[in-house]
This record gives C-alpha cells, sequence and structure tokens, in this order.
C-alpha cells in the first residue's frame, strides 16, 4: 500500500509538473491591439520598431517560485517599510515587457490623458480606478480580480478574452529583481542615493535625463535601457506602476501569494519615475497614493495569471 501511495504522489506531481511546462512551452505572449488576436512566441520583440511597443502587447512568462522580498538592512537608500520576507509565488505568470504606451492605451481606450505626448512612451496621469475601476476594480482584495467594464482593463479584457490585470506588489518585484537580491536588477548595488551610473544603465531617472535615448527629457520611450534577465524592460525609473495592492506593513514572516491588506487608503507603486533619485528606483523601494490620483509620474504594466 506504502509503494501505490508514493507511486500516486509521484504521478500528480509528473502531472502538475507538465501542466507548467505546457504553460511556459513559449516565452512570450503577444496581443495585437487592432484585432485583439493572441498568440505566443519564442521570437523577442524587434526593438528596431515601434510595433512591439504600440499596436502590439508583449508579455513575458514569469515561472513560479520563491524570493526574499525586501532589502538588507545595510542597502544603500533603503528605507524601515522594507523588512525582509521568503514570498512563494506558487502559480507562472505573464508579466508586460514593456509599460503600457500611449498609443496602448488609445487604442484601448480611444483618447491619451497624458502631458508628455509620444506613442511609444509609457502612459501617464492615469489612475488606478482609471486602469481597474471606481466599482467592482476598486475592490481589491475582496472583490477579487473583479474590474469594471469600462475601465482599461475592462475593454483590454473583452477585446482579448483574457483576465488581465495588474501584478501584485510581490509579483511586481519578483518579477523586477529576476533572482538577483542587489539593489537594481542588473545584479549592480547603488553606488549614490542621488546620482548612480548604475541605475543609469537600467532606466531613465533624475540624472540621466539629458541622455539622449528615446526622445524626450522626462520619460521616454520604452525599453530604452537595460532589460533584466527576464526581458522585462523599465522595472527602474521612467514611470512609477501601480500594482494591485493596498499600502501595509509587510508581514512578519514568510508569505504564500500575498495579496495585501484586505482595505486601505493608499495603493502600491513600485519602480520609481524619471523625477526619481536613484534611490527611490530600487527593486525593493515601496511608493503609494491614493487610487484616485493622477499625476505625470504614475503609469503601470499589466500582468496575467493563467
Amino acid at each position: 500500500m506504502e509503494m501505490i501511495r508514493k507511486t500516486m504522489i509521484l504521478l500528480c506531481l509528473a502531472f502538475v509538473c507538465m501542466a507548467e511546462v505546457k504553460v511556459q512551452s513559449e516565452t512570450y505572449l503577444v496581443v495585437d491591439l487592432s484585432t485583439g488576436k493572441v498568440h505566443r512566441t519564442n521570437e523577442s520583440p524587434d526593438l528596431s520598431k515601434d510595433t512591439c511597443r504600440t499596436a502590439e502587447l508583449w508579455l513575458h512568462w514569469i515561472p513560479a517560485g520563491t524570493f526574499t522580498m525586501g532589502s538588507p538592512e545595510g542597502e544603500l537608500g533603503r528605507y524601515s517599510g522594507e523588512v525582509q520576507h521568503e514570498v512563494t509565488l506558487t502559480h507562472g505568470y505573464w508579466m508586460g515587457v514593456f509599460e503600457v504606451t500611449q498609443r496602448q492605451w488609445e487604442l484601448i481606450m480611444g483618447g491619451n490623458p497624458s502631458d508628455y505626448k509620444g506613442e511609444a512612451r509609457p502612459v501617464e496621469k492615469v489612475s488606478y480606478n482609471d486602469i481597474r475601476g471606481r466599482d467592482k476594480g476598486a475592490g481589491w482584495p475582496l472583490g477579487g480580480h473583479e474590474v469594471d467594464s469600462g475601465s482599461f482593463l475592462g475593454k483590454l479584457r473583452a477585446k482579448t478574452g483574457l483576465a488581465f490585470d495588474l501584478p501584485t506588489e510581490a509579483q511586481w518585484e519578483y518579477a523586477c529583481r529576476a533572482g538577483t537580491k542587489t539593489a537594481l536588477n542588473s545584479g549592480k548595488n547603488l553606488t549614490d542615493v542621488y546620482e548612480c551610473p548604475n541605475m543609469a544603465e537600467v532606466g531613465r531617472y533624475n540624472y540621466n535625463r539629458s541622455d539622449g535615448k528615446g526622445d524626450c527629457i522626462e520619460h521616454t520611450r520604452v525599453g530604452c535601457y537595460l532589460p533584466n534577465a527576464w526581458g522585462l524592460y523599465d522595472m527602474h525609473g521612467n514611470v512609477s506602476e501601480w500594482c494591485l495592492d493596498w499600502y501595509g506593513d509587510y508581514p512578519k514572516s514568510s508569505a504564500t501569494d500575498p495579496q495585501g491588506p484586505e482595505s486601505g487608503s493608499y495603493r502600491m507603486l513600485r519602480g520609481g519615475s524619471c523625477r526619481n533619485l536613484a534611490q527611490y528606483c530600487r527593486s525593493a523601494r515601496r511608493d503609494n497614493s491614493p487610487p484616485w490620483n493622477r499625476i505625470g509620474s504614475y503609469g503601470f504594466r499589466v500582468a496575467f495569471c493563467p
């Protein structure tokens, strides 16, 4: 009987592993925003053309795993709210390769609220409520992944048939780090809290706005700086990115698939922006704002958990 039990367990584990492999058999998920058609591919986006930044929405597969969220006490620029704790994400998911751009927003919503116009630049001056909605979409986590039909995500879902959403704060940091434990996802730490050459390699921030990359001295065209190991661009700087969670203290012990507090007054933002100093763009840096707030340094990227 014991041998049969062990055999059944092994068969179940094998089935789960096969299912996981099937989900991640291709690296990228690509949405044609004109038609809503979706396909998968192992070919990376062609950065020499802006199609991948404008007419298409590209996402990269992020495998399930365990990581240390937060920052070590000795990290330069660290804040007390970044208490380290172990987090396990039990499901793989797709994460936007780029921040959502102004043309992508326009194709879904029919307008462009941004101050600093440019089709391939990140959309900004969008609130959490604009992205998810003020009714059902305001209910995370108690309301689950429900969104309002008139929100960006509601319209994107209707067009594609896929339940796109914002990432949780844990999903965001796990995807940003891509296996690194340093302040930046390049595997490097900061050399200074204000101006840092290591930060200048991976994203647009306050001290490299005149470096000529992209076409703007504020935020710039997505995908101009070094990607992380999972092929994600601009996780540091450019625009601060909305996450699902309410702002709150981290748990004091390990967590599995954390969803943040049940209620609150402020929603999470991660990654820092082109207006920030280097210390505010670190992988572990946390920011927050009321869900109705729209300013020129707030944007987002989408996620999808199949």
